[in-house]
């Protein structure tokens, strides 16, 4: 009887609800493969807003309703978890890869991030540092090759990894730096040239998943993430993934 009543209980508080997750850009691709996954486990309907971390984690600070908000960063869920905002602390879920991309016929694989020095790249696409992680590491990694300065009037910001992608993806610009989640996505995987960037030249994209509002959904689908399922979609996409961790 008493496992009766339990189920009775979660069906009650779980029935009729809807999972609100805040994700950034770079995460769109495999996030919806995820969600497809646990919508088969639990059935239950999920909105999904996409944006830059910085945005999102404005909306979520002026008190956007929320449930789980899945960042590029880590720095964006801890500073959410100290002004007491989320329901939980910040876990690490993957680790992005950051990837110079260009549908133009151009000599990117020989040539390699120096490529940007070349007198025929007018423009490079990059997210916007402020908000975007993988904007502020691309900047990191061309201030460490030793290109920023030859090649910063050249830069045309994003607002996020998706619009940095955009600008790539219809030539607008002559190259760009997006997530290597996008340039493996199903829509855009083996278009154009891409290659990835040396991780010894930025630092690593820790991103980073955070419980906002407490509630049955969300805390199912911060599982989820962790589960041997939701791992091989990510690696898929080109991320890198720690076997062990656990939520």
């Amino acid at each position: 009887m008493k496992y009766i009543f339990f189920f009775l209980l979660v069906f009650v508080f779980s029935y009729g609800q809807t999972l609100k997750i805040a994700a950034s850009a770079n995460i769109q691709y495999p996030l919806g493969e995820i969600v497809e996954e646990f919508k088969k486990a639990y059935s239950t309907d999920v909105v999904v807003v996409i944006s830059s971390s910085g945005k999102l984690t404005a909306q979520i600070e002026r008190g956007a309703p929320y449930d789980i908000f899945l960042s590029a960063n880590m720095k964006y869920p801890e500073y959410l978890y100290k002004k007491g905002i989320t329901a939980g602390k910040p876990v690490v879920y993957a680790e992005g890869v950051l990837v110079l991309w260009s549908m133009k016929e151009i000599p990117l694989k020989k040539e390699g991030i120096n490529i940007l020095r070349k007198n025929y790249i007018k423009k490079i696409s990059i997210p916007n540092p402020k908000n975007a992680p993988y904007g502020l590491e691309a900047v990191r990694a061309l201030k460490n090759a030793g290109l920023y300065r030859q090649v910063r009037d050249k830069l045309v910001y994003g607002e996020s990894v998706m619009q940095s992608t955009q600008y790539i993806y219809k030539k607008l610009v002559d190259i760009g730096f997006t997530s290597k989640s996008v340039v493996l996505s199903p829509k855009l995987k083996n278009k154009g040239v891409w290659i990835e960037i040396d991780e010894r030249l930025y630092n690593p994209i820790k991103q980073g998943v955070v419980v906002i509002r407490k509630n049955f959904y969300a805390e199912k689908f911060l599982n989820f993430l962790f589960s041997k399922k939701a791992k091989k979609i990510l690696k898929k996409y080109g991320y890198r993934i720690d076997e062990q961790a656990k939520r």
